[in-house]
């Protein structure tokens, strides 16, 4: 009778010590459903990595750990954890929003090309005829002084070597400002082409956030990968688009925006909202 007593009153204890384990993980969940993003660390690793992109995996991880300090030092500790074997995955994968990026950068740089040479063809035209409108001038006023009869010989052969000079110049003249002309025809024509074609909003599709992942599609340089990095961070610590154009967080990209990457005052205020600070 006493050891089917000593059982009973065990099997009671093991009872009451299973209830109180499992009304400490409830309660666990329960406060761990409480704290903001921000209070939970977020461990990653590297997934997809596609090396089309032409950058090193050591690299990515770099550009990774730069883009989270930009909110670890509004935050003032480290949030973002590298961990090989975390389930949260960075993925890098080349698609065709990387080959419309690639073709981009070639419309950039014929656009670029064009837009230099007529920069200076409207430079040297311009130092040209300030220098023709100049001699002009004092051809005029000699000519005003022959007129009245107040010219030398050696005076007026000068006047006349003035002329020719000048009707010399017009024809160099007319023919620089023909071919500046043509140049901005060819400018004008590649970059309405750019324009319709890059010249909008672009939305910020470059990269995505999910619950299990950021996937990344397109950057065109290291900042600009960066910024994209940033955005989805953003995310993963919960936070939502901006209106400022000029923020990290804004839903928008503009084709000739540069966004820094210190977080505007909307950035700061959509942080300390879902940070609760």
């Amino acid at each position: 009778m006493l050891l089917l007593y000593s059982m009973k009153k065990f099997g009671q204890y093991v009872s009451t010590f299973i209830l109180v384990i499992l009304i400490g993980v409830s309660a666990y969940f329960i406060y761990q459903k409480t704290l903001s993003p921000c209070e939970k660390p977020l461990e990653y690793s590297i997934g997809q990595f596609d090396t089309q992109f032409g950058i090193s995996q050591s690299d990515f991880k770099f550009y990774i750990i730069e883009s989270g300090s930009v909110w670890e030092k509004v935050l003032d500790k480290k949030f973002f954890i590298y961990n090989p074997n975390a389930d949260f995955k960075i993925n890098l994968i080349y698609d065709e929003r990387q080959l419309a990026t690639v073709q981009k950068q070639k419309t950039d740089f014929g656009l670029s090309m064009v837009e230099d040479i007529f920069k200076k063809l409207d430079a040297e035209f311009n130092i040209f005829k300030s220098q023709y409108d100049q001699k002009v001038s004092a051809y005029e006023q000699n000519l005003a002084l022959y007129k009245k009869g107040n010219l030398s010989n050696a005076e007026i052969q000068q006047l006349n070597k003035m002329a020719y000079e000048l009707n010399k110049e017009t024809s160099q003249l007319n023919a620089l400002l023909k071919e500046r002309n043509l140049k901005a025809v060819e400018y004008n024509k590649i970059a309405q082409s750019y324009n319709k074609k890059y010249g909008h909003g672009l939305e910020f599709n470059q990269a995505e956030y999910t619950d299990k992942e950021i996937n990344v599609y397109q950057f065109g340089n290291r900042k600009d990968l960066i910024l994209a990095l940033t955005h989805e961070l953003g995310h993963a610590l919960g936070m939502d688009h901006v209106e400022n154009p000029k923020s990290i967080m804004h839903f928008l990209t503009g084709a000739n925006t540069e966004v820094s990457l210190t977080p505007s005052a909307e950035d700061l205020a959509e942080l300390k909202r879902v940070c609760k600070m």
